[in-house]
């Protein structure tokens, strides 16, 4: 949900709804605004210098009720370390999925 408190930061809306209505006309019913986000997600790492292409499996479905409420848990970015932590664990990710999926060391300042 877009409106939820941790994509209130979020910009660029307007291009994934612009590649999920020229998707929708062309294979209507068959790509995800997941898999779109996740692609470009992975686009965006290549543009930047990052690593090689790598393969981005697909097939998410979207669904059908997106509810704030239910991003009222997720860790946040000014979250202490150890309180990103105790929110992972409670959703059984461990401590190196934090780091993977935060990218918490590369947006350090040193």
């Amino acid at each position: 949900m877009r409106t939820a408190p941790p994509n209130t930061l979020l910009r660029g809306y307007e291009i994934i709804d612009a590649a999920k209505t020229q998707l929708e006309a062309e294979c209507p019913g068959v790509v995800s605004c997941a898999d779109i986000l996740a692609i470009a997600a992975r686009d965006s790492v290549l543009l930047a210098g990052g690593i090689a292409r790598w393969q981005v499996p697909t097939g998410r479905r979207d669904g059908l009720v997106s509810r704030a409420s239910d991003t009222s848990n997720l860790p946040a970015f000014n979250d202490a370390v150890d309180v990103q932590i105790r929110k992972f664990s409670e959703k059984g990710l461990s401590t190196q999925d934090l780091v993977t999926l935060s990218g918490k060391l590369t947006t350090m300042k040193i």
